[in-house]
């Protein structure tokens, strides 16, 4: 190799191996990576038409889903009031203080209506079970007891640390179409959980009896 020793000439030629490889690492494009998806699962009640639903609609959301609402017992407006007023004390809720009283009218007026027409269909069959409710019984106290306590009234062990808090089952206007599915799938925004893939149908239709049960003897 002209003009250069023989070490020199080694040691371009070794540079320009070494180049050859590693240019392809620098020129590479970087893998683009494939944009993350996610389905958010749709509430299975939505706030009903009436003076105020805009207002629910617009806080309540921001904490919990609207069949959180469908899901108490009746409340007196003060009772209603007291709620709201403790969700901005403790959850820091933004409602402005002149909006409260149409709220409270609008929650009242909710309390009364159970938006069936909303929820999934209940196949009729899913009723039919040999159920008992002294099965039923055995059921509550195995899987239901420590949410919604001994009598029903969701003031358990467990449930009374819940946000939201269990239930109270004996003061649930529900129907039993309702209710079953409840059992069966769960309730989006709470610690209920889908019982279908555990309890068989008897079982099944057997607490839901045992829960009317509770609810006829308080």
């Amino acid at each position: 190799m002209p003009g250069f020793t023989k070490q020199q000439g080694l040691l371009i030629l070794w540079v320009g191996l070494l180049f050859l490889s590693v240019t392809p690492w620098v020129m590479a494009e970087p893998p683009r990576e494939t944009p993350l998806s996610v389905t958010l699962p749709s509430d299975l009640m939505t706030f009903q038409p009436g003076p105020g639903r805009e207002i629910a609609a617009g806080f309540c959301l921001i904490c919990h889903s609207a069949d959180y609402i469908y899901m108490q017992p009746p409340h007196s407006p003060q009772q209603w009031e007291e709620i709201v007023h403790k969700m901005q004390r403790a959850f820091g809720c933004p409602i402005p203080n002149d909006q409260i009283p149409t709220l409270v009218e609008y929650l009242v007026s909710q309390n009364a209506i159970q938006p069936a027409s909303s929820l999934p269909r209940v196949a009729e069959s899913s009723f039919a079970g040999t159920g008992t409710v002294e099965q039923g019984r055995q059921v509550y106290e195995a899987h239901c007891q420590s949410c919604h306590g001994s009598t029903g009234k969701g003031d358990g062990p467990v449930g009374r640390m819940l946000i939201p808090p269990a239930a109270d089952l004996t003061a649930t206007t529900k129907a039993d179409r309702e209710l079953l599915h409840i059992i069966q799938n769960g309730k989006p925004g709470t610690a209920m959980p889908a019982w279908k893939g555990t309890l068989s149908p008897g079982e099944l239709t057997a607490v839901l009896a045992y829960i009317r049960d509770l609810a006829r003897s308080h």
